[in-house]
């Protein structure tokens, strides 16, 4: 397998904010990060490649993430997925999960969860590799 492959993150969010906190969280644990600003974008990119992880924004028009989720089950990707959603949205969470996300984060308090979950990316990736 190509490590490259296995030490990239892609993610779709439209908050610069939270673009930034999650390029220094990736800095900080050697991925790279690819920022998407479509669902089109991004399931083109997976096509090419498979990423470490694939981090997307519910908080888009219409839950964006979720309807990623679709794109992502027919293209048989095999990355984990990580939904970030606002907070107390329970409904999303549990349709995040229930359509095979690996975790649903809440915004904006996402750092620490999020830094657990790139850790056992990191982890898997090496084991892979």
């Amino acid at each position: 397998m190509n490590l490259a492959i296995h030490r990239s993150v892609y993610l779709l969010e439209q908050d610069s904010g939270t673009t930034e906190a999650i390029r220094r969280l990736c800095q900080e644990k050697s991925l790279v990060l690819v920022c998407f600003h479509s669902i089109l974008e991004l399931v083109e990119a997976v096509r090419a490649d498979q990423p470490s992880c694939i981090i997307a924004a519910n908080d888009q028009p219409q839950g964006q993430a979720l309807a990623l989720m679709a794109g992502l089950a027919n293209e048989n990707n095999q990355a984990p997925v990580i939904i970030l959603g606002l907070h107390n949205d329970f409904t999303s969470a549990v349709a995040a999960i229930k359509a095979g996300a690996l975790d649903f984060i809440e915004k904006p308090t996402i750092y620490g969860r999020l830094a657990e979950r790139l850790n056992t990316v990191v982890k898997n990736a090496r084991m892979t590799a």
